[in-house]
């Protein structure tokens, strides 16, 4: 999704501080979610991360959960905008990478989703 008006996408951001108290005694609060695609029953969902941070407790145990489920892949990219440093297909090691690599690599999911 490309962003076509700043001001609104921002206006429209829900904090979902809303929400708490709603998940019981937990810490449970929602995740974005900054890419998601399916192809043929295969899902591919995108996290993208600041260099350095790390992917939240949260997130993990969802990850863990959602790589479980046939063809369903888990994406996590480090870098500033536009530019990948590193990326990781959840369960699998993590790779240093750039726009070329991240390109491949989102081709072969797609190869693989538009063949099942």
């Amino acid at each position: 999704m490309s962003i076509r008006d700043e001001k609104k996408y921002l206006a429209n951001l829900w904090d979902w501080k809303i929400l708490n108290g709603c998940f019981g005694k937990t810490k449970i609060s929602p995740t974005d979610v900054d890419g998601f695609v399916e192809r043929n029953g295969s899902f591919l969902l995108i996290e993208t991360k600041l260099p350095g941070n790390e992917v939240t407790i949260g997130q993990k145990i969802t990850y863990n959960h959602l790589i479980k489920i046939p063809r369903f892949f888990v994406l996590i990219i480090w870098g500033k905008k536009d530019s990948p440093e590193e990326l990781q297909f959840w369960g699998k090691n993590k790779m240093k990478a750039d726009l070329n690599k991240l390109r491949e690599m989102v081709q072969r999911w797609f190869k693989f989703a538009d063949n099942n």
